[in-house]
């Protein structure tokens, strides 16, 4: 069950597939709602291996304040956000209530909710 969505090499593709952590129930639904429901845009949702990657990363960094734009399904931020230290924070940008209520109801499932601030409009509007 993996995607690829990024440009690796076979062989670094076979290596985060075989040595990453295999996706959990909640990254399971989400990536299968998101390509049964956005077949087309589903290429815009990291892979699974690339979510656990990012858990990693943040966990690894210590990361405590992070930010998105572009946030679609909600796959990479809720990766970040479970990699987020205890009091860690994580700022989404996006402009698609629809695309992000998907994303809302598995941060939910997940239990990051509340580490997650969504704001919907223009991030170059919003950034600062």
């Amino acid at each position: 069950m993996s995607t690829k969505s990024l440009p690796l090499t076979p062989e670094l593709h076979a290596y985060l597939v075989a040595h990453g952590s295999a996706p959990d129930e909640v990254v399971r639904g989400l990536a299968e709602e998101t390509r049964a429901a956005l077949p087309a845009e589903a290429e815009m949702q990291v892979a699974p291996e690339q979510a656990a990657f990012l858990t990693f990363l943040t966990r690894l960094l210590g990361v405590r304040r992070a930010v998105e734009v572009g946030t679609f399904t909600g796959l990479s931020s809720l990766a970040i956000a479970r990699g987020l230290a205890e009091d860690g924070r994580l700022i989404c940008f996006d402009i698609s209530e629809e695309y992000t209520g998907v994303a809302r109801r598995y941060w939910a499932r997940a239990g990051v909710q509340d580490r997650i601030e969504l704001r919907i409009g223009p991030a170059a509007d919003r950034l600062r």
